[in-house]
């Protein structure tokens, strides 16, 4: 017989026990209950995930239109080959068919589609704008290429080719590190492309695919419901595409800039720069070679030297410092210089350009001339804080926030700038006579000389603009930019009399640039000779017209062209002829009179602060 303390002890072991069942099945039911209630969702999002490929709808860029509505930049469709760089990752054997098919190196295709990494569900382009040929090969092939697929996307097409420089190109985005999402399709990578991207991009869209275990598409589900591409905006320019032509015509291939913009509200009408390049290289996957013959081409044909040309400014700097001259007080109706060919400055002699002199001269004849004894007589009585004043004033020294990347500042060595180079008050007057011609410290981009040119004409500093309105190719929405202006801060009698001076540096008998001349416009002007340390002098115009009523300012550089009298000049002043003649949309303008109201009334313009910027280059 067994004791009861045996029996107890037997009791309570078989109810541990089925309590001990009671909880795990208890436990088991919560853990069904998670899974197949409150999971379920995430389980159906996890294997729809496995089943479905979400493939991204690129939507269609916007177009860039000229200011006459001429389409500049298009599209046309192209197909684009994808891969799944984990599919393929398990079918190694897709890589070596690809290379038969697109004609590309095993090596370049494996490191195209492993640039992500190859853990990723993520579609990744391994060749743009392939022929009908190869995609009717990968169609046969279809079965043996698992994680290969294709798409028609489009393509940017450019009818102004002479445009490159302004109107960019697209190109694959960049990792970005904070991001570790990769981005797909092209964006704007320079120009126009890049400066609007956020309207000329659209929004993309997407769609699903149903695949199997091996990467292969059975075909598009409508569930979940796709989202379809929302299309770019269009850009409409203030550039016209014929004067574009025509100043590529007047360069007749030599390296160098040319802007033309309306001085009234700073709407940029031509900018070309040369050499130029294929705009339709950067559309697709850029072979590396490609990359690096434009990398390492002398003539540096991806420098817009329209915003990114650096060169003294020569004798066309000289008008700035004519009006620090006129407001400072210093250019009086008896001020003038007697020039014989040079000026002795300390233990060096400065040269006049003309070696037999200029005679006497006052600030008509000094600018009409270009005499640089006149202007070495001026700047020294001047002093570098008051020259440097007028410089900052007109724009030097700071970018003009033209709506393009890369724009560079050149220097405007202003007094705070010398004494920070050269210490306090330890630069010489050797250096300030050289700043008063347009050489020695100061450099300028060539669009800084056209706004510069354009305030002369005007009385307002603009900022320069290509774009003028985007719209909604789906709404008709319009967005329009207005003119953005501040007032140059110079009395009228001064404009009025630096006019005069640039009139007859074009109209009257000794000016420097007399062979450009119109018997119908009144052309007003200046040219100059940049310094070249590498070879041939570099040459410089600036100018507008007509004299009375300014509707177009112009900068042109010709590199190596030595002389801007017989190589600037002639560009710039028949791209004006032909603008006022040929292409301004208004009347007619007749010398020696024209009236014609202001493009832009000031309830259309936004007026920047009266005092510019004073950040300069601090080089």
């Amino acid at each position: 017989m067994k004791s009861p303390s045996f029996i107890w002890w037997r009791d309570q072991r078989g109810r541990f026990f089925y309590f001990f069942l009671a909880i795990l099945f208890i436990l088991l039911e919560l853990k069904i209950f998670m899974m197949q209630v409150v999971q379920r969702p995430e389980f159906l999002k996890q294997a729809a995930a496995n089943r479905l490929r979400a493939d991204i709808i690129e939507p269609a860029r916007g177009r860039i239109y000229d200011t006459n509505g001429e389409l500049l930049v298009d599209n046309r469709p192209i197909y684009t080959v994808y891969a799944l760089p984990w599919t393929v990752k398990r079918n190694p054997s897709v890589i070596y068919l690809l290379t038969t098919i697109l004609d590309l190196d095993s090596t370049v295709i494996a490191k195209r589609i492993g640039q992500r990494g190859w853990h990723t569900f993520q579609p990744i382009p391994v060749l743009r704008d392939v022929s009908i040929s190869s995609l009717a090969r990968l169609e046969a092939n279809k079965v043996d290429l698992p994680g290969i697929s294709y798409q028609l996307e489009s393509k940017r097409s450019y009818a102004l080719p002479q445009a490159v420089h302004f109107l960019g190109y697209i190109g694959e985005p960049p990792p970005d590190p904070k991001n570790p999402k990769p981005r797909f399709g092209l964006i704007g990578k320079r120009g126009l492309e890049k400066t609007y991207e956020e309207w000329l991009g659209g929004v993309p869209g997407v769609r699903y695919l149903e695949v199997d275990a091996n990467g292969r598409i059975h075909g598009e589900v409508t569930d979940p419901i796709p989202t379809p591409s929302q299309p770019g905006w269009d850009l409409h320019l203030n550039i016209d595409g014929d004067l574009q032509r025509y100043a590529f015509e007047l360069m007749d291939g030599r390296s160098g800039a040319v802007i033309a913009l309306d001085p009234r509200t700073g709407a940029v009408l031509t900018l070309l720069s040369q050499p130029d390049y294929d705009p339709e290289l950067f559309s697709g996957v850029m072979p590396h070679e490609v990359w690096q013959s434009l990398q390492n081409d002398p003539e540096h044909p991806l420098l817009n030297r329209a915003i990114q040309g650096i060169y003294p400014p020569g004798s066309t700097f000289k008008m700035a410092i004519l009006s620090a001259g006129l407001e400072e007080g210093v250019v009086a109706e008896d001020f003038g210089s007697s020039c014989n060919g040079g000026l002795q400055i300390g233990n060096r002699r400065f040269g006049c350009w003309k070696k037999s002199g200029h005679g006497r001269t006052n600030w008509a004849t000094g600018l009409q001339h270009s005499c640089d004894v006149f202007f070495y007589t001026l700047g020294l009585r001047l002093g570098a804080a008051k020259m440097g004043k007028m410089m900052i004033e007109y724009g030097f020294g700071v970018r003009t926030g033209i709506d393009l990347d890369g724009e560079v500042r050149g220097i405007a060595p202003t007094e705070k700038y010398l004494n920070k180079r050269y210490g306090e008050k330890k630069w010489s007057n050797g250096q300030v006579a050289n700043i008063s011609i347009g050489q020695g410290e100061v450099t300028v981009t060539p669009i800084q000389l056209a706004v510069y040119t354009g305030a002369i004409a005007s009385g307002w500093v603009c900022k320069p603009h290509l774009a003028n309105e985007v719209h909604n190719p789906i709404t008709g929405q319009i967005m329009t930019r207005d003119p953005e202006m501040r007032p140059l801060r110079a009395k009228p009698e001064t404009l009025a009399k630096v006019r005069e001076a640039m009139r007859m540096v074009v109209n009257e008998p000794g000016g420097t640039a007399y062979m450009q001349r119109r018997t119908d416009i009144n052309i007003c002007g200046k040219t100059g000779t940049a310094q070249n340390p590498h070879g041939k002098d570099h040459a410089v115009f600036v100018g507008f017209a007509p004299m009375e009523e300014p509707i177009i300012a112009v900068a042109c550089i010709v590199e190596h062209g030595e002389h801007g009298s017989s190589a600037a000049a002639p560009v710039a002043c028949s791209l004006m002829e032909r603008y006022i003649y040929d292409l301004y949309p208004g009347p007619r303008p007749v010398r020696p009179g024209w009236t014609q109201p202001p493009a832009a009334p000031d309830s259309l313009k936004k007026i920047l602060p009266a005092t510019p910027s004073t950040e300069v280059d601090d080089e």
